[in-house]
């Protein structure tokens, strides 16, 4: 039998349940939203689309890597708009903030509901790094491709603290570059007189990396029980 092409198999396992995880968070929004009259969470419709965001370039560099069409003038444009996108997945995960106790729906229910956001995020954060990671393996073997997931996970965690604590957006990089890249200078310049700056970014940068491990170990482990079942 032959092997699948390794950026390929984890966009083909992973895109329907990404698929039927995001309509279901969006179906309960809908109701949270019905049952409570109020706008509350409505944001996480919008933060649920910006997380698709890097898995639908990651799965436009695979269409090339699989074709054989992964030259660097092709895909260097992706690689940069993923890697710029990429913290809006994971940064779902940050929207444990606003759980609080609200007039008419339940904590509980809350607590379910940017629980599903924050794992369906999650997940499109880890599909779309297993394309890059799988590919770079593929050419420049496991130590490199590793290193790329943990210098990832730094820049994301970065981004995460850019988004959630400075609330910038990823836009931004565009539409006020000269504002963004001043403050990321004074970060370098004098990281602890921003006490949340390594703790954000450490946290993602440990997180990431191990949960991935276990994703990855999790798909070999199906792709084998398929290969023996075929």
């Amino acid at each position: 039998m032959s092997r699948p092409p390794p950026a390929s198999v984890p966009s083909r396992h992973g895109l329907l349940p990404a698929i039927l995880c995001s309509f279901l968070a969006v179906d309960l929004l809908a109701l949270r939203l019905d049952w409570s009259e109020r706008a509350s969470f409505a944001f996480l419709s919008w933060n649920l689309f910006l997380a698709w965001a890097p898995y639908t370039l990651a799965l436009l560099a695979r269409a090339l890597m699989v074709r054989g069409l992964d030259r660097p003038w092709l895909l260097a444009p992706l690689a940069l708009g993923w890697l710029a996108l990429f913290p809006n997945a994971p940064y779902l995960l940050t929207d444990f903030i606003h759980l609080r106790q609200r007039p008419v729906v339940p904590l509980w229910f809350d607590a379910v509901l940017l629980a599903l956001f924050a794992a369906t995020g999650w997940m499109l954060g880890l599909l779309s790094l297993a394309v890059w990671k799988r590919w770079l393996e593929e050419r420049w073997g496991a130590r490199a491709a590793w290193g790329f997931v943990g210098i990832t996970s730094v820049l994301c965690g970065y981004g995460i603290y850019l988004g959630r604590v400075e609330r910038w957006n990823s836009w931004d990089v565009l539409a006020e570059p000269q504002r963004l890249f001043a403050a990321m200078a004074s970060h370098v310049r004098n990281p602890l007189a921003h006490p949340a700056l390594p703790a954000v970014t450490l946290l993602f940068a440990l997180l990431l990396p191990l949960s991935y491990a276990g994703f990855e170990a999790l798909l070999a482990r199906l792709c084998r029980r398929r290969e023996t079942t075929t």
